[in-house]
Formats: C-alpha cells, sequence, structure tokens
C-alpha cells in the first residue's frame, strides 16, 4: 500500500510541477485529467530488484511437476538408469536407444504439470509404441524418486530444496496413478471448504 500512496504522491509532485511551468495562455488542468494521470501511473509496475511479492510457498511449488519431469528424463537417458532399463526393456521387448530418442523427443516439451501428466498418461489414440514407451517411463520414474531423487534435490540446481523433498512422495504416488494427478498442493479455498465441514 505504501508504494502506491508514493506513486500517486509523485505523480501529483509531477503535475505540480509542470503547472508552475506552464504558460499563461495554457488552460488549466482538469479534476479529470488529474484522476487518469493518477490511474496511467498505477497501470505500470516497477520491479524492485530482489523484492517478489509472490508469496514464497507458491514460488516453492511452481515448477515443482517440470522439474521431476525433466529430471526423471535426464535420468533416463543416463548411464545410470541403464541397469534399470535392460530388463524393462526386455520385458516390453522394446529397444533402449528408441526408448531413449522417445524420451530425448519429450523432454523439452515438459513444460508444467498438466503436460508431464499427459507424458504419463496412456491415451486412447496412443499406439501400442507409445504406450509401451510411456509405461517404461513410469517405472524409470518410480526407479528415479525412490533411489535417486534426493541426491538430485541436494546436489542440483534447484532451488527449494525443501519443498521439493517435501513432494517427493506425492510425486511417487501422481507417478503411479497419473489419472489423479490434477494438482500438486491443495488450494486454499479447499483447505478452508474442509475445514468448514468439520
Amino acid at each position: 500500500m505504501r508504494f502506491l500512496k508514493k506513486k500517486i504522491a509523485q505523480a501529483n509532485a509531477s503535475l505540480a510541477f509542470h503547472q508552475a511551468k506552464r504558460s499563461p495562455q495554457s488552460p488549466p488542468q482538469t479534476k479529470t485529467s488529474l484522476v487518469s494521470l493518477d490511474q496511467s501511473s498505477l497501470k505500470k509496475r516497477r520491479r524492485i530488484p530482489g523484492v517478489s511479492f509472490t508469496p514464497e510457498n507458491v514460488r516453492s511449488t511452481k515448477n515443482i511437476a517440470k522439474n521431476f519431469g525433466r529430471a526423471i528424463c535426464t535420468f533416463a537417458t543416463s548411464h545410470l538408469a541403464y541397469p534399470y532399463l535392460v530388463p524393462i526393456c526386455e520385458e516390453y521387448e522394446i529397444s533402449i536407444q528408441d526408448f531413449v530418442a522417445y524420451v530425448n523427443n519429450i523432454k523439452n516439451k515438459i513444460d508444467g504439470l498438466h503436460k508431464f501428466r499427459s507424458i504419463l498418461m496412456i491415451q486412447k489414440d496412443d499406439s501400442q509404441e507409445v504406450a509401451i514407451y510411456k509405461e517404461t517411463f513410469k517405472k524409470i520414474g518410480e526407479i528415479f524418486i525412490k533411489n535417486f531423487s534426493v541426491n538430485w534435490i541436494f546436489s542440483g540446481k534447484v532451488m527449494h530444496k525443501e519443498a521439493h523433498l517435501k513432494f517427493r512422495f506425492k510425486m511417487l504416488r501422481r507417478i503411479r496413478r497419473p489419472e489423479l494427478f490434477t494438482y500438486i498442493k491443495k488450494s486454499n479455498r479447499r483447505d478452508r471448504s474442509k475445514s468448514s465441514h468439520l
């Protein structure tokens, strides 16, 4: 609120300065133009370096699905996944090279929760090959979250380590049942409705 008051005060000071400089021939400024000046100055939002207006709990969970999805893709194409991929690919009778090519193709497409969910869920129009790749991806995702995710969280570039660690098992449950993968964190509205029913 104080930023808003400061902007209004700056706009009024600027207006008074320009009125003092104005020649006597120009008509006096009306109240409506003063209001429009205040509104135009309010529309411009100037970002203050190092200050964020988004709450920390929102920022910490914003990219969790994207980060986990891309980390699973990176793991699936690395040499660490090879011992796990061999038996899975033999079970589904697919080539490891083809699966790695599929994962490389989808990695940069994961930009949020819904895209990650669509990569995990088998759709009716998916071919049998894509369905098998999705099942393999789910199994590799489970292995990554169980055995490698803690190391990735603490040694990687993840900023909100505590939030990623906290949501690790929720991500595991969502990978196992992607049809339920509609949100990461319950909204305040849902929390309030639950507390009102109790």
